[in-house]
């Protein structure tokens, strides 16, 4: 049995879309986002197809898409344990918040990490 071959245009339009829709990340540096790594598998080596596989397409729509988030929902009792419960939602707020911090908002932090009153 052999693979269906894959037309590169429509691997290109998706590969494009994904580019387009995948949300940036402040805090992850360009040089390693997945929008860099899209937008160097738009650009083939051979000039036949894009330099990325069916499947690696597929993921990274899945993931797009919050498929599986809805498939596999998390339970309330992981996002919220009883040791911490507003742990991840500091986590995600302190990433909300880091790239806009100046840099004594960035000193004050890192003072408050090191001296704990609490």
């Amino acid at each position: 049995m052999s693979k269906p071959t894959i037309n590169p245009r429509s691997l290109q339009s998706r590969l494009t879309h994904l580019l387009n829709n995948w949300p940036s990340d402040a805090v992850r540096p360009a040089s390693v986002s997945v929008q860099t790594y899209i937008q160097s598998r738009l650009q083939p080596t051979d000039k036949s197809s894009p330099a990325i596989s069916e499947s690696s397409t597929k993921a990274l729509e899945s993931l797009l898409n919050n498929r599986f988030s809805s498939k596999y929902p998390m339970p309330e009792k992981l996002r919220r344990p009883a040791s911490s419960p507003d742990h991840y939602d500091n986590v995600v707020r302190e990433f909300a918040e880091a790239p806009n911090r100046d840099w004594f908002g960035r000193l004050k932090k890192r003072m408050a990490g090191i001296i704990r009153l609490t």
